[in-house]
């Protein structure tokens, strides 16, 4: 027997600016936590505009068809503009980080080391995990989650790439 095996040691990726990236699991762990906070939001958006349609119907004695287009249109709005103001706007004012992220002690960074985050990085990540998420009714859209785990050498998401960002890990 050699004396020369060694055990190896764990190799912590480190994103452009030094700090440690974040795993596959604190990641998928922001996105779900995130996920039932953003039902909740929607689930209470929807009400509103659902009580509000009803309401307008109420008084207006109208049972039209044209009710229910309207109420359509209010879900689909409360839905896009609250999903971007959590994903886009939320982030921007909390260092990369939504309430999931903040409770799971990682962000999202800039590639570029020293750089801010931008307003169009954010919304063009949003946009690709919309995009994403169309396709995973195909199982295509399934790729963009997974590839964080055989992406070298920042650990990105596909929907990262383009935008030029990375998931940290945060000091504790």
């Amino acid at each position: 027997m050699s004396g020369d095996y060694q055990v190896p040691q764990p190799v912590f990726q480190l994103a452009p600016d030094g700090r440690p990236l974040s795993n596959a699991g604190a990641r998928l762990g922001a996105r779900v936590i995130d996920g039932l906070i953003q039902f909740v939001l929607l689930i209470a958006g929807g009400f509103v505009v659902g009580m509000a349609v009803k309401l307008i119907s109420y008084l207006t004695g109208d049972q039209s068809p044209v009710l229910v287009v309207v109420a359509v249109v209010g879900i689909t709005a409360v839905v896009v503009v609250s999903q971007y103001a959590y994903e886009v706007e939320v982030p921007l004012r909390w260092n990369g980080q939504t309430p999931g992220k903040r409770m799971l002690k990682i962000a999202i960074a800039p590639l570029e080391p020293g750089a801010r985050l931008s307003r169009g990085q954010l919304a063009g990540r949003w946009g690709l995990v919309l995009l994403f998420n169309l396709l995973a009714n195909c199982y295509i859209g399934l790729i963009d989650p997974l590839w964080c785990l055989w992406d070298k050498p920042y650990r990105q998401c596909l929907h990262d790439k383009p935008a030029k960002t990375v998931v940290v890990r945060l000091a504790a």
